[in-house]
């Protein structure tokens, strides 16, 4: 036996020695029972080669411990060269395709398996791709079962789904070894009825919408794009895409590029808004590999909107809406109630049809006005709400538009960030709380919403609240309430009128009602007087 058959079938020995062990470490058959759309529990493995040792893993999360140590036959006479590898390769392939196929009625394996390999040579690494194999048995079943699914479940289904059926159906339904011509049209016609029949339960069917996004995800950035694109991938960050010169690269099918836009279009609309940039770039690149359905969705929109919902204009005031950008554009021609009452009626009506819950309103007025609270930013989002604050008749559209904002958590306004972040419904809310004791309420749940890890601005806020209003048993509930979301801020001088025999009375009383943990309480006692001795309860 020569010196590369020895190598071939030290790695290969050690490859099924791994296979071995995960088999038997696993109830593989129970595993795939919990849905037929599961052919295998196991699509990769990868090894590690240096002077005869064999290290092999059942993963790829870079971890340094093998499931697997095998002592092979080392020549030390004679170490591998890079191109002796390359030439080594194919018998590997060989061998190591012929172990995979002996699982063919063994579901620890998926119906694709990839093998990557290292090998040290000196001190430097070579890794490659070693195996890209599939079991034609366990894809022409998992077809079967795909075929039926769709039939019994989705194309005459009237009811709820299952969320790990959908988990998988997704990434198959886009798999190009299942469906080398990927039938768009139809995939997104059964994405959308899987919307539709989980629809009655928000939970479940976010649990749904984020498996088709990933699953759409995975397929731009590890199957389409790196056909198209140079990609590379830092330690950490999103990925990096560098379009590869015509010479290197085919036209890409309109289809799949509708396929493109449609899960950018997808990640915008159903993943949270730290995503919001993945999706624009799918559809950005789109546009960029010849696109005409990329120009018009970044022109005007998803589509999901009718132009009805994103465009309105009259004498008064011009509303346009783009939920790809989530923004809102709303240019004045009159400063008038009136005027401000339509476009808080445009962005109300576009929140209630699911706009992005993350936004931006770029307002084009006259009037520069700004709330009376420093360190808020001057951004034109503050300065509409600023604007339309100067008209107490439109204090119940605003209200209405503050319920709206606060529906979803970890939400911004886009165009303020670092120490001046705030969420949708800050502006308004902070406005109508100067205003009126009528909206402390109001204010308190807009305070339950508030992540005050990464938002400060409600610190400002009750500088300017307590000015405003003053402290008495009136305000002292909604200081407290600001406090408990307070950080990193000095003790407020204004806080001193707590001292006072009433106000004391009054604040003990409220911090008993709320029951506050210990923590709590010190974290109240700081902000008021750097202490908590005086906080005694």
């Amino acid at each position: 036996m020569d010196r590369f058959e020895t190598i071939v079938n030290d790695i290969t020995t050690a490859t099924s020695q791994l296979l071995q062990k995960i088999n038997a470490s696993k109830d593989a058959v129970s595993i795939i029972k919990r849905t037929t759309l599961q052919a295998g529990v196991h699509d990769y493995a990868r090894f590690f080669y240096y002077k005869g040792q064999v290290h092999c893993f059942m993963d790829n999360d870079g971890s340094d411990r093998p499931d697997v140590k095998y002592e092979g036959t080392d020549f030390p006479d004679a170490p591998l060269t890079k191109e002796e590898i390359d030439q080594l390769l194919p018998l590997l392939q060989k061998k190591l395709t012929a172990l995979y196929l002996s699982y063919d009625d063994n579901p620890i394996l998926d119906f694709q398996f990839e093998i990557d390999g290292k090998f040290r040579i000196d001190d430097k690494f070579y890794q490659l791709p070693v195996l890209r194999a599939t079991s034609e048995v366990k894809k022409t079943k998992l077809r079967q079962a795909i075929d039926q699914y769709l039939t019994q479940k989705i194309h005459e289904g009237q009811y709820p789904t299952k969320e790990l059926e959908t988990f998988f159906l997704a990434k198959h339904l886009i798999n190009p070894v299942l469906y080398p011509e990927t039938d768009v049209p139809g995939v997104i016609a059964i994405f959308e009825k899987i919307r539709t029949l989980n629809k009655h339960k928000k939970e479940s069917q976010q649990q749904h919408q984020h498996h088709i996004t990933y699953a759409l995800r995975r397929w731009a950035e590890d199957i389409f794009l790196p056909v198209f694109y140079n990609v590379h991938k830092p330690a950490w960050g999103l990925p990096e895409f560098a379009l590869k010169e015509n010479h290197e690269r085919s036209a890409p099918p309109d289809n799949l590029l509708d396929l493109l836009v449609y899960a950018g279009v997808s990640i915008i609309r159903f993943e949270p808004n730290y995503s919001r940039s993945t999706g624009v770039g799918f559809i950005e690149k789109a546009k960029e590999l010849g696109s005409t359905k990329a120009a018009q969705v970044l022109k005007k929109g998803s589509g999901t909107f009718s132009d009805a919902d994103i465009q309105y204009k009259d004498a008064d005031v011009t509303c346009t809406a783009n939920d790809v950008f989530a923004t809102f554009e709303i240019n004045f021609k009159n400063e008038t109630e009136t005027a401000y009452g339509k476009a808080l009626d445009f962005i109300c009506h576009l929140l209630e049809k699911g706009f992005p819950p993350s936004y931006q309103i770029k307002c084009k007025s006259k009037a520069k006005n700004l709330l009376p609270i420093k360190g808020l930013g001057k951004s034109a989002t503050q300065r509409f709400f600023a604007n339309a604050l100067q008209y107490p008749a439109l204090f119940p559209q605003l209200e209405k538009y503050v319920q709206l904002a606060i529906r979803h958590e970890f939400e911004w306004y886009e165009d303020v960030e670092a120490e001046q972040c705030a969420r949708p419904g800050t502006y308004a809310v902070f406005g109508l709380a100067l205003a009126d004791a009528r909206y402390f309420p109001l204010l308190q749940q807009y305070l339950d919403t508030v992540d005050d890890e990464h938002q400060s601005v409600q610190n400002h806020f009750l500088v300017q609240f307590i000015q405003q209003h003053g402290i008495n048993a009136g305000t002292i509930p909604t200081i407290v309430e600001v406090l408990r979301c307070a950080q990193d801020i000095k003790p407020i001088k204004e806080l001193k009128a707590l001292e006072a025999p009433e106000n004391m009375e009054q604040l003990k009383s409220y911090v008993r009602s709320l029951e506050l943990e210990s923590y709590e309480i010190d974290h109240l006692s700081w902000f008021i007087w750097k202490g908590k001795k005086k906080l005694e309860l």
